[in-house]
């Protein structure tokens, strides 16, 4: 008697046992080759509904771009902190050089005072202005004679490091909302359609044209469909595989 793919209950199944069952396959039929089972047609639909299905069972919860945000974002306050502090320190100083660079500096400073607690797109906005300003050929004078030039480039560093983190979580935000346009249940049943015609055609050539490359395939097929059956509370059972209607191979094919 011809080797068939048994059938079981697959849409008891949870969605991560179907995505598991799915990848596996894929993995078998590769394995045998889709030339070899008669599914070259089939099986590139087949593997894409597959990863698609592993992509949403592993969706996104959390942005890896975060704790670099936050990093960089300390390392800015810690900055422009330094910077504010010592400019205030240095408007008392006893050195006329050292006073009146700080003077200069302590009004210019006056639209960012506090930025440290603002909302990160306003502060990256703020800081952007702020190393505009320092940079102007008078305050960098004034920067160089209060020693904060390192301090300054400091928090040019850490800006640009936020930026690029925050450009990342952009991307990776983008990444997540098409994940979520993604309907679970449509891409169940695509891959379990999909599955069934390509289990039904493996089976219609296993009886007109077997071949030890098919019925190899169908052992290991078998092994998975009794393992997931167990897992799903379902059976596997008969020998016609899935209920789809069979192709007719005709007998000159390969």
């Amino acid at each position: 008697m011809a080797k068939q793919i048994q059938s079981f209950g697959m849409t008891q199944m949870t969605i991560g046992a179907c995505s598991n069952f799915h990848t596996t396959a894929v993995k078998y039929i590769n394995e045998a080759t889709p030339a070899a089972l008669h599914i070259d047609d089939k099986a590139p639909a087949y593997t894409d509904v597959a990863s698609l299905l592993a992509s949403i069972v592993n969706r996104k919860r959390a942005f890896v771009s975060t704790p670099q945000m936050r990093e960089a974002d300390k390392l800015r306050d810690n900055a422009t902190g330094t910077i504010s502090l010592v400019i205030n320190a240095y408007t008392h100083s006893a050195v006329d050089e050292c006073r009146t660079a700080a003077q200069l500096l302590y009004q210019q400073m006056s639209p960012y005072r506090g930025i440290g607690n603002h909302e990160y797109n306003k502060e990256t906005a703020e800081i952007r202005g702020m190393l505009a300003m320092l940079a102007e050929p008078e305050n960098a004078a004034a920067v160089t004679t209060l020693g904060l030039t390192k301090e300054v480039e400091a928090l040019r560093e850490a800006n640009a490091t936020f930026e690029e983190a925050f450009d990342a979580r952009n991307d990776e935000v983008s990444a997540m909302v098409s994940q979520k346009s993604i309907s679970s249940a449509d891409a169940v049943a695509e891959a379990n359609r999909l599955y069934q015609e390509i289990a039904q055609t493996v089976n219609a050539y296993a009886i007109v044209q077997p071949t030890e490359e098919l019925n190899a395939f169908i052992d290991k097929m078998n092994g998975l469909v009794g393992s997931l059956a167990s897992v799903s509370g379902s059976s596997a059972s008969g020998s016609e595989g899935p209920d789809v209607p069979a192709p007719e191979p005709t007998e000159n094919e390969g």
